[in-house]
């Protein structure tokens, strides 16, 4: 995995991938669950938002766990596949980068923010600022992305790695890295913003 720059896909390239079928799927193995379950801490009826959902495979994960979860992603076609699939989770339609605030996300609304493979797609000088505003105290942000691998071939259009060194400075700019945990290729990131640390 060779790129780690944004591709610049719009809402209506990421409409025709998942229409047609070439968006891979983005499959959820046992190791990912346990793991994520555990580091981020998950209790029945936190409020959880899944940014960047695609058909929700995630999204509805994190409502079987009890959570009050939200997805959200700006392609039409993907949300549409994912209120397809039977499940206590919401969605709704925004372009995390270029609209305003969604109303659902008022300061301190949500305990757990998530970017399941979606994290390199958003800006992050917007997006975690806003995050750090979202979350409840002791909130967390949780982060599953591929990691570049400079041997391996290009990626597809609809997906995107970051290097070792993009991993290691999630940590400044007011974060701290709670917890890390790696599954092959792809590592997990709970982020907390910086301060005391919650229990």
């Amino acid at each position: 995995m060779t790129r780690t720059a944004v591709p610049s896909l719009t809402a209506e390239d990421w409409n025709d991938l998942y229409a047609s079928g070439r968006v891979a799927p983005r499959l959820i193995g046992d190791g990912e669950r346990r793991a994520a379950h555990s580091r981020l801490s998950l209790v029945r009826g936190m409020r959880a938002v899944d940014l960047g959902c695609g058909t929700g495979k995630w999204t509805r994960q994190l409502a079987a766990w009890g959570l009050d979860t939200i997805g959200l992603d700006f392609s039409q076609v993907a949300l549409e596949q994912a209120c397809a699939a039977v499940s206590r989770a919401r969605y709704e339609l925004w372009d995390i980068d270029n609209n305003a605030t969604s109303g659902l996300l008022l300061p301190g609304s949500v305990d757990i923010v998530s970017c399941r493979l979606s994290f390199s797609f958003f800006d992050r000088s917007r997006l975690l600022p806003n995050v750090q505003r979202w979350l409840a105290p002791r909130g967390r942000l949780y982060i599953l992305t591929d990691v570049a691998d400079q041997h391996d071939g290009q990626l597809p259009p609809y997906e995107c790695a970051m290097t070792e060194e993009e991993i290691s400075s999630l940590g400044n700019d007011g974060w701290h890295v709670r917890n890390m945990f790696r599954l092959n290729r792809r590592a997990g990131i709970v982020l907390q913003p910086s301060g005391p640390p919650g229990p």
